[in-house]
């Protein structure tokens, strides 16, 4: 059997602040359910296709609940529909959103009701399936009540969301088993979360220059990085945070301006990567700094390139640019404020432990 020595188990931890390693479990649960929706999402779709022919399951005359539900938004944002051609699209852009969503909150849940998992995920999917389908969907006049349906239909709901459910449980339980190796691990070794944090800081980047290096920089100021005599011990002063704030805020507003430079222009990309370079290393955990600023400059670029193409298409499916915009604005802040402030709590974590953990040691069978 392969034995991954642990420091934890070497060295006693000192007390953390109150709450700080639920909350950091809840924020990794609630991660690696977000991507395993999106995974179980396109599994989804995929058994869909398959399964179809044997189901075949009737709309009752309704366009499907994501189509609709994405040009309900888009009428309440803008006043008009989304266009026939980009209503597919629209439809499965929901249909992701959803899985998602659902999957960060179930896996958020189960990092302190374990209970939720049970049954690999088929009890999750029995769940959504009841709750989504039966009854969310319906009441929001986005499909017929239940009883318009046939039985094959309801079964090929139920039959799809179960799939659902196991494919998430499964990409969840993967990825969780991935970052809680970080605990056992020493500032030698590359962890997903020193690949993954700088990664989704510099993809932020790509669409706003200056809010995750002002959001990084309020979190070093108020909780603290780690950044004291570091060359970014600038960021701990508030007054650099206010300097950044102010910066992102004035980008929001020029943003929606008429004739702003696109954010794809050489200028514009630099000014992103350095950014994305600052706030990677900011959050990175001591010894991460030159990997992390490399990861979050290539995908501040990368970042840059799609969500301009991202916008484009959006803005021409709803035929207004400005709620797309907004949309970008409030995913940027919360984003980012999230990011940051969980490096900042494993900033806390880190402080509670020795100063210096031991070189990894070569595993042992036994």
């Amino acid at each position: 059997m392969l034995q991954i020595p642990s420091n934890d188990a070497q060295t006693p931890r000192r007390p953390t602040t109150l709450g700080v390693d639920t909350l950091i479990d809840i924020g990794a649960g609630a991660a690696a359910g977000g991507v395993a929706g999106i995974a179980a999402s396109a599994i989804m779709n995929g058994f869909q296709r398959l399964v179809s022919p044997i189901f075949e399951p009737t709309s009752a005359g309704l366009a499907p609940a994501t189509e609709r539900a994405a040009n309900r938004v888009a009428i309440v944002l803008t006043g008009s529909g989304i266009s026939k051609e980009d209503r597919t699209a629209s439809g499965t852009a929901v249909h992701y959103i959803v899985g998602t969503a659902t999957g960060a909150l179930y896996g958020a849940m189960a990092e302190t009701q374990p209970k939720l998992t049970r049954w690999h995920g088929l009890a999750f999917g029995l769940v959504a399936a009841t709750l989504v389908d039966q009854l969310a969907v319906p009441l929001l006049g986005l499909a017929r009540p239940p009883w318009r349906y046939t039985l094959r239909t309801h079964l090929y709901g139920y039959a799809s969301h179960l799939v659902f459910g196991l494919a998430t449980e499964a990409t969840r339980r993967f990825l969780r088993e991935r970052l809680n190796r970080t605990s056992a691990t020493t500032y030698s070794t590359v962890t997903v979360e020193d690949i993954a944090m700088p990664l989704m800081l510099g993809f932020i980047n790509g669409q706003r220059t200056f809010t995750p290096p002002a959001t990084v920089t309020l979190a070093a100021a108020g909780s603290g990085l780690g950044l004291g005599g570091t060359p970014l011990a600038i960021l701990n002063s508030k007054w650099t945070g206010t300097v950044l704030g102010a910066a992102a805020l004035a980008e929001f507003f020029a943003d929606k301006q008429p004739g702003i430079a696109a954010r794809t222009t050489p200028a514009a990309l630099a000014g992103r990567a350095f950014g994305g370079a600052v706030s990677g290393a900011a959050a990175a955990r001591p010894g991460k700094a030159w990997l992390s600023a490399g990861i979050g400059a290539a995908a501040a670029i990368a970042g840059g390139y799609l969500s301009y193409r991202a916008r484009l298409a959006l803005a021409r499916a709803i035929g207004r640019d400005r709620p797309v915009a907004i949309a970008e604005d409030i995913f940027a802040l919360l984003g980012s404020a999230a990011i940051a402030s969980y490096a900042a709590m494993r900033q806390k974590q880190r402080e509670a432990l020795p100063p210096l953990l031991p070189a990894p040691q070569r595993p042992s069978a036994a």
